[in-house]
């Protein structure tokens, strides 16, 4: 028998979101809920890893940039600095695409 209620609080937009969901699959709000609540897999996602990889990633791209420059201006002979520079320039892209896919993960999780 139920006989516990819940109450929380939502935007006018919240609510609207839910009661289209409930409506498309032909449930009360009350019962779209719940099983919205007791069947859906919630993801948690640590991106510590990614932030610290990023921090790391942006300090050797500074680095890079500070020797190319030394580089221009002849007080160091480099050799294939460029090529270095442009992988951590692929590194970098693709870092930015998994933090926009982990972020798009939290907000629809």
């Amino acid at each position: 028998m139920k006989n516990r209620r819940l109450e929380i609080r939502l935007t006018e937009d919240e609510l609207y979101e839910i009661d289209n969901k409930a409506q498309k699959l032909r449930m009360s709000r009350s019962k779209f809920l719940l099983q919205s609540a007791l069947h859906q897999k919630i993801i948690t996602l640590d991106n510590t890893a990614i932030k610290q990889l990023t921090s790391e990633l942006r300090k050797i791209g500074i680095n890079i940039n500070q020797i190319a420059i030394l580089c221009n201006m002849g007080k160091l002979q480099c050799i294939h600095i460029e090529d270095t520079k442009n992988e951590i320039t692929k590194v970098w892209e693709e870092l930015k695409k998994l933090r926009q896919e982990v972020k798009n993960l939290n907000e629809h999780s």
